[in-house]
């Protein structure tokens, strides 16, 4: 199970109760937004789309996903695989406790503390970074993987970062009193790094004239230089379930997912949502998500299956879906997505892609 968290925001008051001003990926801290979340089977294939109320630490929507869908679907066993962002002390108990497996990527302070009580003939640099090496440590298998692409990621991510607060420090040190309180401006200074990422890159002070000054921290940078590309994984599965390239691979079908979120947030720009009521935001973007991923899932199995021709009008016919009820005797088994016509629903089923248009019970609120 690939589960992972994007956000996106409106132009405008959003819906009440969900919308919520605060931290933003999308660096739009001046506008509500909401999280989208979204859980995939190994194949990438939508289990289960949900938006969720703004403003909210990604580690604590991991719960009620698990609550959620253990009641819909009975989950006994399943390996849940998701970013550093969403793992937390709790949350891995609370899978271990479940007897849930996990994959998730620790965080770097975790490798670098690792690796450097690695053996010299185990380091990192000295293996092929597409295989991956397995660590135990304290009960945990850990498994160190790494790749270039990742490697110049964090390169440009650093130098980026360092750039920012070069000049945010200068700009500060020019306009820095001689007499200012050596107190406040350390704290001014360091709000202003945080804020830039870069807190661990610099050392600063006050002189004896009480000049301020700045310096690059070298030997941090070269210690973080030497993990560049590296990302360290950490799993409750025991070997007899997954080996370590087992371990690799699921972690890297979650970047799938993630590639597949920031595409589906530029759809989402030129479909505006003219309706504020949360349930129908949710709707809006079920469908949105749905259209998307049809659009990418239609055009690996088109030229297999010969129907190409039928993807414009598929995709044309999810603009006019709405949401019914199936009822059994007076009651309401399962809420759909209809107006599917009868042709375009061979379609889909010969896609496997009618599962898709159940509409599970929201659990944003938990």
């Amino acid at each position: 199970m690939l589960y992972d968290l994007s956000s996106t925001y409106f132009e405008g008051e959003g819906p009440k109760g969900l919308a919520r001003y605060g931290y933003s990926r999308d660096h739009r801290d001046d506008r509500p937004q909401v999280l989208l979340a979204v859980a995939t089977d190994a194949e990438g294939i939508p289990i289960h789309v949900e938006v969720l109320r703004g403003n909210r630490a990604d580690s604590s929507t991991l719960p009620g996903l698990l609550v959620g869908l253990r009641r819909r679907l009975g989950i006994e066993k399943a390996v849940f695989v998701f970013d550093g962002g969403i793992r937390s002390f709790f949350n891995l108990e609370m899978l271990t406790g479940m007897e849930l497996g996990y994959v998730t990527r620790a965080n770097r302070a975790q490798l670098q503390e690792l690796v450097e009580k690695l053996p010299r003939d185990r380091q990192p640099e000295l293996w092929d970074r597409t295989e991956g090496m397995e660590v135990e440590k304290d009960g945990l298998r850990y498994v160190i993987a790494g790749g270039e692409w990742r490697a110049k990621r964090d390169r440009e991510r650093r130098e980026a970062r360092i750039g920012k607060a070069k000049l945010s420090l200068e700009e500060l040190k020019r306009n820095a009193h001689k007499d200012e309180d050596a107190v406040r401006l350390g704290s001014r200074v360091g709000r202003m790094l945080q804020r830039c990422k870069a807190h661990k890159y610099f050392r600063y002070g006050i002189d004896g004239d009480g000049r301020f000054w700045w310096k690059l921290d070298e030997k941090e940078i070269a210690k973080e230089q030497a993990t560049d590309g590296w990302y360290l994984l950490e799993t409750n599965l025991p070997r007899a379930e997954a080996s370590a390239k087992e371990v690799l691979a699921h972690y890297k079908s979650l970047g799938e997912v993630e590639q597949a979120f920031c595409e589906l947030k530029s759809y989402l720009e030129v479909r505006p949502v003219f309706h504020w009521r949360p349930d129908r935001v949710r709707n809006h973007v079920r469908i949105c998500f749905l259209a998307y991923w049809m659009t990418a899932r239609l055009a690996t199995e088109w030229s297999k299956l010969g129907v190409f021709e039928h993807v414009p009008a598929l995709l044309r016919r999810l603009q006019s879906i709405r949401l019914g009820v199936l009822s059994v005797e007076g009651k309401p088994i399962v809420r759909l997505l209809s107006k599917i016509p009868r042709e375009l629903n061979r379609l889909l089923e010969k896609l496997r892609l009618l599962p898709l248009f159940a509409q599970p019970p929201a659990w944003a609120a938990m």
